[in-house]
């Protein structure tokens, strides 16, 4: 073990560890990363800055790192990015900027936090500047949590605190869990590091004891660094716990409890050469087969529509010819000037769903992130948030038992966003309440770009507490429904299908945490966590709640004095003192 821990920590670091570094990237930073190898990945890079930091040559060893580094995520994107764009040099180029970005922000990261002492500030500041780092990054990129180094799997223990603190928690976990295998791994091989001492009392003391004997300075006290690790350790194992005792798991259609919710994605096979009908004839065609259905939902960009006459002509039409179901019609259009999108520009598309029922439109949803350079250029992203549609579910002969008053209907209540608007954060959070599903039509070029997005969008229906209605029409897209303890798709690529799902009477329509507070709620958890490491060294040198309570003490003592200062009579004055009349 000794000579094992001389290579690899004073021989050979910097040749072990990138190493290891680029080969752990490989994985964890694939279009679906993983909690695992990603954790293991930042875990590598603290233990390797912290022993080479120091070192001669560091800038170029730690450079070397990040440009293996970047060229494996470059190679894990390659194939699904390699036709994102119409040329191949600029995807890859493309590609290969945005893995270094990424990168460079992991790695000012992780040299930020080289910079504290404090043990418990120390393991609490790094998971805390981790994750508002990338939760900003999602803030202002384009591609939201796209390419960062975000887990989207491997975290099914964690899944419940979703709907508590979002992708916060998520991104969190993954820097706590690194600091304390660095931690541990410091322990094993390097050995211990050196303790925080103080060069005086954190808090002098504020009152004496009124003692004649010389006060004697405090001893600074510092909680060794290992416990402060099996504490953190401990709460995270103990995070798990909710997963065991409380699974989640799907809701059951046909119950006392639920409401049964036939839904269903319509995905024509490819048109034969000789096939002379239109898409919106072989989508209506395609929709009749599945009239059970009480919900059908039509890939992104189905339709195009060249004015605004043709979007009313094939409205009507699926009004008319589609008996049953609602159905989410899906469409590109040029931006009509009865919209009043005065952000858009004059020639420009927008990308757009419309949910028609039987008596005509009932909700329109505009695509509000666009993907860079490929759609931006043509299209104009919506500015309005997404709004709850109530769709109403109506009971068989009015049965009292569906519902105890008339019109003994039950309603679900509906939103959608539109593919890459699902890689934002807070794309819900501006609702008012919580939705029962989430329509979600996607166009993806490549199986691993539609498992991305498939991950995106069940991470956004967790955190609202809902489930989503996954449709890609790409030729290996994914389908199907995820929430609610559902993960996997139903099918990938075409052929259209129905699924039946259970939706919770009475439906709770209150927010979820996390769609309640936002953002705000979780950062302000994570800093505090942060804050308690300049707290709790005080505490401790004031001997805990005994110090305090002695504190307390001295307190009232001096105050007591005070005030039998402050009453005392006033002495008798003397000789000119005294008033001359009385």
């Amino acid at each position: 073990m000794a000579d094992l821990r001389q290579v690899v920590f004073f021989d050979r670091p910097n040749l072990i560890f990138p190493a290891i570094s680029t080969v752990l990237a490989l994985f964890a930073l694939s279009p679906t990363p993983s909690f695992i190898p990603l954790t293991l990945l930042v875990a590598t890079l603290l233990v390797y800055t912290r022993i080479s930091i120091r070192r001669p040559h560091a800038p170029r060893t730690i450079l070397g790192t990040f440009f293996g580094i970047s060229l494996a995520s470059t190679l894990s994107h390659i194939i699904p990015s390699i036709h994102a764009l119409s040329s191949t040099p600029l995807s890859i180029i493309s590609l290969w900027i945005i893995s270094s970005l990424s990168s460079v922000v992991a790695f000012g990261t992780i040299l930020l936090s080289l910079r504290l002492n404090i043990p418990w500030t120390k393991i609490t500041f790094f998971p805390a500047i981790w994750t508002t780092t990338w939760q900003a990054i999602s803030h202002t990129s384009p591609v939201g949590h796209l390419v960062t180094w975000s887990p989207v799997t491997g975290i099914a223990s964690y899944e419940w605190m979703r709907p508590l603190f979002g992708t916060w928690g998520i991104n969190w976990l993954v820097g706590a869990y690194a600091v304390v295998i660095a931690e541990l791994v410091g322990a094993w091989f390097i050995g211990p590091v050196e303790d925080f001492e103080p060069h005086g009392p954190l808090i002098s003391n504020l009152v004496s004891n009124g003692d004649s004997q010389e006060s004697q300075p405090d001893r600074p006290v510092s909680l060794p660094r290992a416990h402060h690790t099996f504490l953190l350790g401990t709460a995270l194992l103990g995070l798990t716990l909710q997963s065991f005792l409380l699974p989640t798991v799907p809701t059951l259609p046909w119950s006392t409890s639920s409401t049964p919710f036939p839904v269903g994605c319509v995905l024509p096979h490819p048109s034969l050469p000789d096939d002379k009908s239109t898409p919106l004839d072989r989508f209506i065609a395609e929709s009749k087969q599945h009239n059970g259905a009480r919900l059908l939902l039509w890939p992104e960009g189905a339709l195009r529509f060249e004015t605004t006459t043709q979007r009313e002509e094939a409205i009507n039409k699926v009004q008319k010819e589609i008996h049953g179901p609602f159905v989410g019609v899906t469409f590109t259009e040029p931006v009509p000037p009865s919209a009043e999108w005065e952000h858009s520009r004059e020639g420009k598309w927008r990308n757009g769903l419309v949910l028609v029922g039987p008596k005509g439109p009932v909700a329109e949803f505009y695509k509000r992130n666009l993907v860079p350079i490929a759609e931006s250029f043509s299209l104009t992203e919506s500015k309005e948030d997404p709004v709850l549609y109530d769709l109403e579910l109506h009971g068989p002969n009015k049965n009292k038992k569906w519902t105890p008053a008339p019109p003994y209907d039950r309603t679900v209540p509906l939103t959608a966003a539109i593919c890459l608007d699902f890689s934002s954060p807070t794309i819900f959070t501006s609702l008012h309440s919580r939705p029962a599903l989430i329509l979600a039509p996607a166009q993806t070029w490549q199986r691993d770009v539609s498992m991305a997005m498939w991950e995106q969008a069940r991470a956004r229906a967790e955190e609202a507490g809902s489930m989503v209605l996954f449709c890609d029409g790409g030729a290996e897209g994914a389908s199907g429904v995820a929430g609610h303890g559902i993960r996997e798709p139903v099918q990938f690529g075409s052929g259209s299908w129905t699924r039946t799902v259970g939706v919770a009477w009475p439906f709770n329509q209150h927010r979820t945490l996390y769609m309640w507070g936002g953002g705000a709620l979780p950062f302000s958890v994570v800093w505090l966590l942060v804050g308690a490491g300049w707290v709790l060294p005080s505490w401790a040198a004031l001997g805990g709640f005994g110090g305090v309570a002695v504190s307390f003490s001295r307190l009232r003592e001096v105050l007591g004095r005070a005030r039998a200062y402050i009453r005392r009579p006033a002495p008798p004055t003397q000789g000119e003192q005294q008033p001359l009349l009385l």
